[in-house]
């Protein structure tokens, strides 16, 4: 396991198990190195690889490694961590796996959506777009976790200042996400929020500034690039990576942000900033739209809205939402309760306090902690699993 940050502490050991996507990367790091910082431990961190059986349900894959690569087996070994945090449904194998070596005593952090009961962790940190059935280890809030803390953005604003120099304020921001099924951008979407943003900056001066993922498809990038670069005021897509990515700057001196509506991530990002957001709206269209919307009638029957359903309708939403809350199925990801839950909580509007989803997370966490340092052992232990040569069990 690699130390985060090459230091030993006196606190928790914490392991942060990360996957292949960024996003998913950076709520784990986020989460961790906030419980690191409230209790003086350090972060180890693995990153899984998979081999194909992790395409199987996490209930048949249970506490075990038979997912992970070699590679990755070979770096959980003792001493065993305090902590584990691990998103998805990936990581929640390998990570009670963890536990189970511990003899119990490890603490397990799911994020997201699990995809099995979550009972079987310590605590799941979710949002709403996931639909992870309420519970006592259950912890949804509005925005996903960020790392985007002020310390983090007045770093960012510091470092980047002088290379934002040429493009005066007020700065308004173009944040670019991509398709991720069945959500898709619509490029006149799009485009109409790019030249809304470059009339704001034509009648009250200022520049636009737009930078595109990993996920934005090229076409629609480079249409964006070309409405800027043609502007009559300073605008420019923003390009670069690793060190030298713009994307913490540009968070951190805009004055106005617009994100496409199909990443939770860059638009709790946004959020996080206290800057206005405005959601540049997606579409799930074709099968999979029909599909996704005849399961959120479903969910919306299952829930407080169900007492308006149709019998048949709030019959089966019940009856669904029961499997659920057993761990034996789960609502698919849809983003429109995501975007409901803004709503509600009016977190678009640009607030001087904006809600921090890592301290509320470490406020559930640090009791796990503390009740671990007295000898109890987990709730949701698996039994322990014998020792290999090697370091690790057969799975």
């Amino acid at each position: 396991m690699d130390r985060k940050d090459g230091t030993t502490a006196a606190g928790p050991r914490i392991l942060a198990l990360l996957g292949p996507r960024t996003g998913d990367n950076n709520q784990v790091l986020a989460l961790a190195e906030a419980v690191a910082a409230a209790s003086g431990g350090a972060v180890d961190v693995v990153r899984l690889q998979h081999n194909p059986l992790r395409l199987l349900p996490t209930a048949l894959l249970g506490a075990g490694l038979a997912s992970l690569r070699r590679a990755s087996r070979a770096q959980l070994v003792p001493p065993w961590p305090d902590l584990v945090i691990a998103v998805g449904r990936r990581g929640v194998p390998a990570a009670r796996w963890v536990r189970s070596r511990s003899g119990g005593s490890t603490r397990i952090v799911g994020i997201g959506r699990p995809r099995c009961d979550p009972a079987l962790l310590d605590l799941v940190v979710t949002t709403p777009q996931y639909g992870v059935p309420p519970g006592r280890t259950v912890l949804e809030q509005p925005i996903s976790l960020t790392r985007q803390t002020a310390a983090r953005l007045a770093e960012a604003a510091a470092r980047w200042r002088e290379d934002f120099a040429q493009f005066p304020g007020p700065r308004h921001a173009l944040l670019l996400g991509g398709p991720s099924w069945p959500w898709r951008l619509d490029a006149r979407e799009v485009e109409r929020a790019c030249h809304a943003l470059l009339a704001l900056a034509e009648r009250e001066g200022g520049s636009v500034l737009a930078i595109a993922s990993r996920r934005t498809p090229a076409d629609l990038a480079g249409r964006v690039r070309d409405l800027l670069a043609t502007a009559r005021m300073p605008a420019a897509l923003l390009e670069g990576s690793g060190e030298r990515n713009p994307y913490p700057g540009l968070l951190a001196l805009a004055d106005t942000i617009a994100v496409t509506a199909d990443s939770v991530a860059m638009v709790s990002d946004a959020v996080a900033t206290g800057r206005p957001v405005t959601l540049v709206a997606v579409r799930a269209g074709g099968p999979g739209g029909a599909w996704l919307r005849g399961m959120r009638a479903l969910r919306l029957a299952d829930g407080d809205q169900g007492t308006e359903a149709w019998p048949l309708l709030r019959g089966l939403g019940r009856a669904w939402g029961g499997l659920v809350r057993r761990g034996l199925a789960g609502w698919p990801r849809d983003l429109w309760f995501f975007w409901q839950g803004l709503e509600h909580h009016r977190l678009t509007e640009g607030r001087s306090a904006p809600p921090d989803a890592a301290a509320g997370a470490v406020a559930r966490v640090m009791p796990l902690l503390r009740a671990r340092g007295a000898g109890e052992a987990s709730p949701g232990s698996d039994p322990p699993i014998p020792a290999r040569p090697g370091g690790y069990a057969s799975p």
